[in-house]
């Protein structure tokens, strides 16, 4: 990284390593549900995940080894996770994930406060990812199901267009 600041250094890896955790998380969510719609969405989520986790994956490459041992140390606490999240009715777990999504918000604020120039655009992808994680839900359960994903959606295409995209 090119920038000096330890909390800025541990605060991108901590995002990489979320991303990485959250598309696996969605993925399980995808395939536990027999609910076809619900399954798609719970796809685009992971997508999502995968896309923004692959934009900052150039900012952490000289950590990122490192931390694979630890997410394989953490599989079971996603699985059970994953399984209690899955387990509860859609409303209640939209409900929860847009209030969950508040404090990585903040964070994602702070580390774009943080962030050097060349990093900018790579993190402003992922603050935005949180926004639209929470646009998501909170769509989901105004009943506005057709355009739920529309915000997801964008930034996915804005992160796969990055420069940074790997």
């Amino acid at each position: 990284m090119t920038t000096t600041s330890k909390e800025y250094r541990d605060g991108i890896l901590s995002a990489w390593q979320g991303e990485q955790w959250g598309r696996e998380f969605f993925e399980l969510l995808a395939a536990a549900t027999d609910d076809a719609e619900r399954r798609a969405k719970w796809e685009v989520l992971g997508e999502l995940e995968r896309a923004t986790g692959d934009t900052l994956a150039p900012l952490v490459a000289e950590d990122a080894g490192a931390s694979a041992s630890t997410s394989e140390e953490k599989r079971p606490d996603l699985d059970a996770a994953a399984a209690a999240y899955g387990a509860l009715p859609y409303d209640e777990a939209l409900r929860q994930m847009a209030t969950l999504i508040e404090p990585a918000i903040e964070r994602f604020r702070e580390l774009l406060e943080m962030a050097p120039d060349e990093h900018r655009d790579a993190v402003q992808i992922v603050f935005d990812h949180e926004i639209a994680i929470q646009q998501f839900a909170e769509r989901e359960l105004a009943g506005d199901t057709a355009t739920s994903l529309d915000p997801v959606r964008d930034v996915i295409a804005r992160a796969r267009a990055s420069e940074l995209a790997a």
